[in-house]
């Protein structure tokens, strides 16, 4: 390999980090992201962030560009390149002595009028911005300003059915399984408003039956369930003005005695988190706060009566996000997709809250925000997105393999702000939007279980 050199090249700091130099080293023999990524035992996706990183800093586009940028400065050495030094190309000419200041006279008018032109020019520079940020910003808790589509044809397969419809259609909702009881929480309908409603499916009667609803109308609120109670978290209200408000409550919902007790004020208000539980805490992970995307993991020791633990931050999230999905699977916690206020994402990681390890695993085929991340005893399902590109498959993740693999959405284009639960082999989807708010319940046999015949000698 020929490298051509200037010789007066002035010298430059190499503003790569030592870990993305070690990539850099295995990049100019000419190594795949595979081999990368096996050489420095981290992830193919590590590597894409890695070289992204890389090409940005270097102000390059390939990696035949990185390459030669790195070894004319002096800071990879290849063996068997060589080195050719250039002569630099002559100086450009002088340039002509500026022109002397020519004396003048502005009246105060003109003066006044120059300030009222470029005010104006700001103004209308920035008028296209603001608006596009106020336009914006409530679509993260709501989708009232969203324009309304056609009703999606459903599209089901022979696993999938079409269960009772929800009492009204219904997004940004929570979904929680209690004992093989599916309960929704909250939510927006049509119009965006906020809701108290609760309700659960009571498959006897084939129809959803009224439960004491919230003390307040939640959207966007996180929801898990331990012992008998439902624990529901942060959420957001509309208000008369068209704004949104935030909670920072937690609340419980005791089934036997059939009431809403206020437990503990979150860290801060916060809105499209994600809410799991353990034998012993509840895990609160990512959301939005009015202002910024969270990324912290909050545990939440679950306290005896008229006890209040507190919250405790035990780690971060790799990325922060809202709208994510989250399960706690055999002593871990798997978070999965989310919205970092730009794009959808395709992490998944998995949390291990008893050593606070945070490991990536395989993303997703498709980034996903305001998706369901559901565990139905078997495998995992990544369900929903299409907020900023389009929707055709759903996921399923193999823990065993780390391998996600596809399977047909019964709605396309997009399906977000659904909830979910997974129950035996079987995942129940309720609401969400694809255009406009869903009153959907449907059912997807997701695994099969063969009971064999005990055989005895008897």
């Amino acid at each position: 390999m020929k490298v051509m050199v200037e010789r007066d090249a002035t010298p430059v700091e190499n503003p790569l980090s030592e870990r993305e130099m070690e990539v850099a080293r295995l990049l100019a023999t000419g190594a795949s992201n595979a081999e990368i990524a096996r050489e420095l035992v981290i992830s193919p996706h590590t590597v894409k962030v890695h070289l992204r990183n890389i090409f940005e800093k270097l102000q390059v586009n390939s990696r035949t560009e990185a390459t030669m940028v790195l070894v004319q400065r002096g800071w990879l050495i290849v063996p068997g390149a060589v080195v050719e030094a250039v002569e630099k190309p002559p100086p450009s000419p002088p340039e002509p002595p500026p022109i002397q200041d020519l004396p003048g006279y502005v009246a105060s008018w003109q003066r006044t009028y120059l300030v009222a032109v470029l005010s104006l020019c700001i103004l209308l520079f920035i008028a296209p911005l603001a608006g596009a940020w106020m336009a914006g910003a409530p679509d993260l808790l709501t989708n009232a300003k969203a324009s309304v589509t056609a009703p999606p044809s459903l599209q089901l397969d022979s696993r999938w059915q079409a269960r009772a419809p929800l009492r009204f259609p219904l997004g940004r909702h929570a979904m929680v399984n209690l004992g093989g009881v599916h309960f929704v929480l909250g939510g927006e309908t049509n119009g965006g408003a906020t809701l108290d409603a609760v309700s659960y499916y009571d498959p006897t009667i084939g129809a959803w039956v009224s439960a004491v609803p919230l003390p307040m109308p939640l959207a966007n609120l996180a929801a898990a369930t331990h012992g008998e109670r439902i624990y529901a978290a942060g959420g957001s209200r509309s208000q008369p003005d068209g704004k949104a408000s935030l909670s920072d409550l937690l609340l419980a919902y005791d089934v036997a005695l059939g009431r809403w007790e206020e437990i503990s004020r979150l860290p801060y208000p916060v809105a499209g988190a994600a809410l799991v539980a353990d034998d012993g805490a509840l895990y609160l992970l990512g959301g939005w706060d009015g202002q910024t995307m969270r990324d912290e993991i909050w545990r939440f020791p679950l306290p005896k009566e008229g006890e209040d633990n507190g919250w405790e931050q035990i780690g971060h999230l790799a990325k922060a996000r809202a709208f994510l999905g989250a399960a706690f699977i055999q002593g871990d916690i798997y978070v999965g997709g989310g919205y970092d206020g730009e794009h959808e994402l395709d992490l998944l990681e998995r949390f291990t809250p008893a050593t606070g390890e945070l490991r990536e695993l395989a993303p997703m085929a498709t980034p996903r925000g305001g998706l369901a991340l559901v565990f139905d005893g078997v495998a995992l399902y990544a369900l929903g997105g299409g907020w900023t590109r389009t929707l055709i498959n759903l996921e399923r993740y193999d823990l065993i393999t780390n391998a996600w693999s596809n399977f047909p959405s019964p709605i396309e284009g997009e399906w977000r702000h659904l909830a979910a639960v997974g129950d035996n082999g079987q995942i129940v989807i309720t609401g969400g939007w694809a255009g406009d708010y869903l009153d959907s319940q449907l059912q997807y046999q997701s695994s099969f279980r063969a009971l064999l015949p005990v055989i005895t000698s008897d």
